[in-house]
């Protein structure tokens, strides 16, 4: 067992993570854990053989994702450990100024990712809710494991404001780069170009979302999917170009009953 909850490393959470307000909460943190730590984690970053990649040609591709705690490596299950403690949920809450964050202890939507050549992830903003659940996501936090990462190879992370106007943070998946930001607030991100890595590499990161209780009856249809979003001047698909006109009218103006 890896001992990550020190109250040495709580206090490098602390002095690690400054939260910038505009266009909408968020924080980059450089150097997330002390270097044998992330180290370790990124060593034993693997999949089982029968998890495969999923696509879906209009907004990612080559993507291969785990969120069963059961088959983590031991490490990466200590890892899940400490982001989901009560004594980091409390560095959150008073970073981001949030009462009664919760942790996901099913990691639903989060986990191991990995991306490989020629992989990508449109830009979009997250669901907020999830079926018959009474919570909101508010927070994502994201943890990055690759080693070697070359910039040429792109992968990084976009952040982009509400009205898809201005991209305001660029994040490379190099080795404990972490981000951290406000998911309620039609906060728009993703990895929108093809990466162009070898074929041995991949873009490998941890994902981890807190919500708080959320106890209204109607529901926007439209919080409970991912919604893609076109960057300007750049023709490509968002969210409900896909769907037919009836699908498109329920995202538009209507509310679930939940």
């Amino acid at each position: 067992m890896y001992n990550f909850s020190s109250d040495k490393i709580f206090t490098h959470h602390h002095e690690t993570i400054f939260v910038k307000d505009y266009p909408y909460q968020h924080s980059h943190i450089e150097k997330f854990l002390p270097d044998n730590l992330i180290e370790k984690i990124c060593d034993n970053f693997y999949f089982p053989k029968e998890i495969d990649s999923t696509s879906d040609i209009l907004f990612q591709k080559t993507k291969r994702g785990l969120n069963d705690y059961k088959q983590f490596p031991e490490i990466i299950k200590n890892f899940i450990d400490h982001l989901n403690s009560r004594e980091f949920v409390n560095i959150l809450e008073k970073k981001f100024n949030i009462q009664g964050l919760l942790p996901d202890p099913t990691l639903f939507g989060g986990g191991m990712h990995e991306s490989r050549n020629g992989g990508y992830l449109k830009l979009h903003s997250d669901f907020i809710y999830i079926k018959k659940r009474k919570v909101k996501r508010v927070l994502n936090l994201l943890i990055y494991l690759n080693k070697n990462w070359d910039e040429n190879w792109g992968g990084a992370i976009e952040l982009w404001d509400q009205k898809m106007k201005n991209n305001f943070l660029k994040v490379y998946p190099h080795i404990n780069n972490a981000v951290v930001f406000r998911t309620d607030t039609e906060s728009n991100h993703g990895f929108p170009d093809p990466i162009n890595c070898p074929e041995n590499e991949g873009r490998k990161s941890i994902a981890v979302y807190y919500y708080i209780k959320e106890n209204s009856i109607f529901k926007r249809t439209k919080y409970f999917y991912a919604r893609w979003k076109r960057r300007p001047g750049i023709d490509e698909p968002k969210f409900g170009d896909n769907r037919n006109i009836i699908e498109r009218f329920k995202n538009k103006y209507l509310f679930r009953f939940k």
